[in-house]
């Protein structure tokens, strides 16, 4: 294989595909941890953080009764939580990080749930956790 090297010295690969595959076998190498690094609110839809901040302030849950979020009258907001494989490991640890009435869809790669507000950086945090979304509801035309 060739390698050259780069104005800084940096040794650079021919083949940019195998460069690739390094890394990508280099990043699979061991068992992960199942919560992720602090810092994940990437992964939850910017209506559901608004909707936690208002509710966490004091807003009754009533104001989210309808609309695209949804809040009970617990106080709880209504979630898709998509993860990269539907497995009872994962529902249990859904629940564990605080997703009630968990309702798994493996067809859709999701699993549906009510969480309270203080708790969505808890799910967002596992590692297994793709994105944490309000449900699309269907609409009338």
């Amino acid at each position: 294989m060739k390698h050259t090297r780069n104005r800084t010295g940096a040794v650079r690969c021919a083949h940019p595909l195998t460069t690739l595959l390094a890394i990508l076998l280099c990043g699979c190498v061991g068992s992960a941890p199942a919560i992720a690094p602090a810092g994940r609110a990437d992964r939850i839809a910017p209506a559901l953080v608004v909707a936690a901040q208002r509710l966490a302030a004091g807003a009754p849950p009533s104001d989210y009764a309808r609309g695209p979020v949804r809040a009970d009258a617990h106080g709880r907001l209504q979630v898709y939580v998509a993860v990269d494989a539907v497995t009872a490991q994962q529902v249990q640890a859904l629940r564990e990080a605080g997703l009630e009435d968990a309702e798994p869809s493996a067809a859709l790669g999701l699993v549906q749930g009510w969480v309270a507000p203080d708790r969505l950086q808890d799910l967002a945090a596992l590692r297994f956790v793709t994105r944490i979304a309000p449900p699309r509801y269907a609409r009338v035309r």
